[in-house]
């Protein structure tokens, strides 16, 4: 299978274009400015926040940062998290090391290349329609599985960068660990069989995590073109690490509205796996990425997912006659390999998961 036949974003940036080319030229909706209405909530883990460790940790204190991170999730679908253990030192480390990717010359990057029907590797386009009049976005990536380590394809891994294994064993041995807290919370919430409901749900042990390196050069033309395209995530739940340049919008009662920057924060989204599971009570949230004209931009979205042959559907506990399923269960791999296949779409991808009856109720 023959990779992408097109100019990388990088390469066209570097080449100091002053004109867009017609195939990344979109109607881009304007962004809401109103700090004052809409802040993305941020919630403090307080570094020890965990539901076993009461003994130096009490219970008070779980129980209000686990109440703010459900209101969050119900209310908003996205949250920032500081104070979440993980150190400052290591995400330093996997900043750096995914840096050296894409400080590397091209025909190196290339060698890393994915092909047209597999995302793994580097990448620039989403999805693989047929339709040519699909517009590309201003972004090249890096995506790959992290954990655990068997999971990755090693033909699309770097392993010529210093550190990069090394720092990504570590921060994927600590955000699953931050994952399985996350769901944990969100389980007592639904007030299902277990705190562990979830995360079974999902694969347990079997659980995987990918990662999306995010590198958006500087463009001439930024309010012509998007980073990333609206959508909501396929999996279960994204943590997103970020450099301190703004560019992550989310779609908020109608309006696009930035995330601000918070130093040392990590961003939690609720995907779309984890809407179908709570039936509806957590929502993914469609959000984007934008560009500026004078410098770049990066991001980390790490993606918790279930493995492929896992069968999604809304947990039993949350069906009863004044409660229908919202949505038809199906399995992971059929739902992420229609996203590949189709590309970003706003939440295209979870309204078509949605039953048929519930779609009629609601409109």
């Amino acid at each position: 299978m023959e990779n992408w036949a097109f100019t990388r974003v990088q390469t066209l940036a570097d080449n100091g274009i002053q004109t867009i080319p017609p195939e990344y030229v979109r109607r881009v909706e304007k962004t809401h400015h109103d700090p004052n209405r809409f802040q993305v909530p941020i919630i403090d883990l307080q570094l020890g926040f965990s539901s076993q460790q009461h003994d130096h940790f009490c219970k008070d204190q779980y129980d209000s940062i686990a109440a703010q991170i459900s209101r969050a999730a119900e209310n908003w679908g996205f949250f920032q998290i500081i104070n979440h253990g993980i150190p400052d030192s290591l995400i330093a480390r996997v900043q750096e090391a995914s840096k050296a990717f894409f400080q590397l010359p091209t025909q190196e990057k290339e060698a890393y290349a994915n092909e047209a029907q597999n995302p793994i590797g580097y990448g620039s386009k989403i999805g693989y329609s047929p339709d040519s009049e699909a517009k590309l976005e201003w972004g090249d990536y890096y995506y790959n599985a992290i954990w655990p380590p068997d999971m990755r394809d090693m033909s699309k891994w770097p392993i010529q960068l210093s550190d990069f294994t090394e720092s990504m064993d570590e921060y994927s041995r600590e955000l699953s660990k931050l994952f399985e807290l996350l769901m944990e919370v969100l389980s007592r919430d639904l007030d299902l069989e277990s705190e562990n409901s979830l995360n079974e749900s999902v694969g347990g042990e079997r659980k995987g995590l990918h990662i999306r390196i995010n590198y958006y050069p500087p463009c001439p033309q930024p309010d012509l073109v998007v980073g990333l395209a609206p959508h909501s995530d396929p999996n279960v739940l994204t943590i997103l690490l970020r450099d301190q340049t703004p560019g992550l919008q989310i779609r908020k009662d109608g309006a696009w509205i930035d995330v601000q920057c918070v130093p040392g924060a990590l961003v939690v989204n609720i995907a779309d796996q984890m809407e179908i599971l709570s039936n509806g009570k957590f929502k993914s949230i469609e959000h984007r990425g934008v560009v500026h004209k004078d410098r770049s931009r990066m991001s980390w979205a790490v993606f918790c997912s279930p493995p492929r042959d896992v069968l999604v559907s809304p947990k039993r506990e949350l069906i009863d006659e004044q409660h229908p399923p919202l949505y038809q269960g199906a399995a992971y791999g059929e739902y992420l390999t229609k996203f590949f296949k189709k590309g970003l779409d706003g939440k295209g991808h979870i309204h078509d998961a949605k039953q048929q009856d519930s779609l009629v109720s609601n409109s």
